[in-house]
C-alpha cells in the first residue's frame, strides 16, 4: 500500500493519464484519428483534409472544359450595310412630258372624243376644286403646227402645263400653272415656260367662259412670226 506521500507524488501523473484517456475517447467517439481535425475540416495550416482543395473538380478524372474563344473586337454582330450615299444630282424642275398628264399624246386625234368635257359652274364663287385632275384641249393650230395642251390642277388651282405638237412629237413646252377666276371668266395662267427648243414663246393665258350648254369654251392669243393668232378650244378630262 502506497504511503500518503507517494500518492501525493503520483497525483499529477494520474491526472495527465486521465486527460490523455479522455481525449482519446472523444476522438474515437468522433471517428477521427488522434491529431486529426474536427468535422474533417482542413484546418488552418494543418496540411490535412481533401487533397483536391476547395476549387471546382470534375468527375471521372476529366479536365476543365475548353471555353469558346472570346468574341472579336466589336462583337459578333453582322457587318452593317453601308449607308447609301445621297445623290447630289439636282432632280429636274419639271416632270417628263408624258407623265403625269394622263395618257401620252399621239396621233392627230389628241384628246379622246368620249372623255367628259369641262363644265363651269353657273355662278362662280372662286372655288376651283372642280378642276382637280388633268384636262386636255382639243387639237388646235398654232405657229403652223397642230398640237394640244394639258393642264393638271390640285383642288387649290395650282398645277402644271404641257404643250405637245402632234406633228412634231419630240417638241414640247412645260410650265407651272394656276387656275383662278377673273370676274366671270376662268383663267389658266402658265409661268416659267420652257420649250424643248429653248424658247418661251407659247402664250401664258387661256381664258374660259361658260357656254350655253355649261361647257367651257376657252380662247388663247399669241404673237407669232406671221402675226397674231387666236384659237378657241374645249377641254376634256384626261385623268
Amino acid at each position: 500500500m502506497p504511503t500518503m506521500s507517494e500518492m501525493k507524488a503520483l497525483a499529477p501523473l494520474i491526472a495527465l493519464a486521465l486527460a490523455a484517456m479522455l481525449a482519446g475517447a472523444m476522438a474515437s467517439a468522433q471517428t477521427i484519428a488522434p491529431g486529426g481535425s474536427i468535422a474533417n475540416t482542413t484546418g488552418i495550416g494543418s496540411g490535412l483534409g481533401d487533397p483536391r482543395g476547395t476549387g471546382p473538380h470534375y468527375p471521372n478524372g476529366t479536365t476543365q472544359p475548353v471555353l469558346p474563344p472570346p468574341p472579336p473586337p466589336g462583337g459578333n454582330d453582322p457587318p452593317l450595310t453601308p449607308t447609301p450615299r445621297l445623290s447630289t444630282v439636282k432632280p429636274p424642275s419639271y416632270p417628263q412630258p408624258t407623265a403625269p398628264f394622263g395618257p401620252p399624246v399621239s396621233g392627230p386625234s389628241g384628246a379622246a372624243a368620249s372623255a367628259p368635257l369641262l363644265v363651269l359652274p353657273e355662278s362662280p364663287t372662286g372655288d376651283v376644286s372642280f378642276l382637280a385632275g388633268c384636262w386636255r384641249t382639243e387639237p388646235f393650230r398654232y405657229a403652223h403646227q397642230t398640237g394640244v395642251t394639258t393642264y393638271c390642277f390640285g383642288a387649290n388651282g395650282s398645277g402644271r402645263f404641257l404643250y405637245k405638237r402632234l406633228t412634231q412629237l419630240d417638241y414640247s413646252c412645260a410650265a407651272t400653272a394656276q387656275a383662278s377666276y377673273r370676274g366671270p371668266q376662268l383663267r389658266f395662267h402658265s409661268s416659267d415656260m420652257t420649250c424643248s427648243d429653248g424658247s418661251t414663246a407659247y402664250p401664258a393665258d387661256l381664258d374660259c367662259s361658260r357656254g350655253v350648254d355649261a361647257t367651257a369654251t376657252c380662247v388663247a392669243t399669241a404673237e407669232t412670226a406671221t402675226g397674231r393668232e387666236t384659237w378657241s378650244v374645249r377641254l376634256r378630262r384626261a385623268r
